[in-house]
């Protein structure tokens, strides 16, 4: 389906997940108002390092993306240790109150970034595929 291209699910994603906080941080006392929270978290945020990495694969360009793809592993790695400890102290400092909250800044912040990286991050692809389908 050509509708739904990897620039668009990116989008349609973090505004899943950007729904997701904001009905934690409404109605966070409603059990299953949380349960339906964190599903669509799970599912808005499990496809991100697939369609990250593709974009990323695709505007590498077939000579870097031996390159691209482990200093994405590493800052992806990176990012996740950082947010366990920044989500720690906002924890600590602020109550579970606040991590909805603190999710939806962020997330306001990469929608941004997505949106404008529509040019250069989201490229028509560079790499060159082997068809299985005509056979070895």
């Amino acid at each position: 389906m050509a509708l739904l291209r990897h620039p668009l699910l990116v989008l349609v994603s973090l505004i899943g997940f950007a729904s997701a906080s904001l009905l934690l941080v409404f109605n966070s006392t409603n059990i299953i108002v949380v349960f339906l929270s964190v599903a669509m978290w799970g599912l808005t945020f499990g496809g991100s390092a697939t369609l990250l990495q593709t974009a990323l694969a695709q505007a590498a360009g077939e000579y870097a993306v031996d390159i691209a793809i482990p200093m994405s592993a590493t800052v992806w790695n990176l990012a996740i240790s950082g947010g366990g400890m920044v989500g720690g102290i906002i924890l600590d400092m602020r109550g579970a109150q606040s991590i909805p909250w603190t999710l939806f800044i962020i997330i306001i912040v990469a929608l941004v970034v997505s949106w404008g990286a529509k040019k250069h991050g989201f490229v028509k692809s560079q790499v060159k595929y082997l068809d299985i389908s005509e056979g070895v």
